[in-house]
């Protein structure tokens, strides 16, 4: 498990709501059983004015644009996420200017 790691979201109930997971968490703290995820949710449902921001910004995934749903961020077992599909370590500064916004890092 790494940071940025991607996954494909394994409940059944909202996976079509966010089909990916992005693991958020360092991994300095890798002996935990959960890891901090941050939904992946198709940008047609992207909620609040309508337009990314630096806090939900919009990753592409597989050829399709996919907003990351920051507020949404939470623990999930470590046993539940499965086999690492792809990593967005090249978005990384996306990724933490949106927590920065989240967590008031600005």
């Amino acid at each position: 498990m790494a940071r940025f790691d991607l996954y494909d979201n394994p409940d059944d109930e909202t996976r079509r709501l966010a089909p990916y997971l992005l693991d958020v968490q360092s991994t300095h703290v890798g002996i935990l059983p959960t890891r901090i995820v941050i939904p992946l949710r198709p940008t047609p449902d992207l909620g609040f004015s309508g337009k990314p921001s630096d806090l939900l910004p919009v990753l592409e995934i597989n050829g399709e644009k996919h907003f990351l749903d920051t507020p949404a961020m939470s623990a999930v077992p470590l046993s539940a996420l499965g086999r690492r599909i792809g990593s967005l370590a090249d978005r990384r500064d996306a990724i933490l200017a949106a927590l920065d916004r989240i967590f008031g890092a600005y």
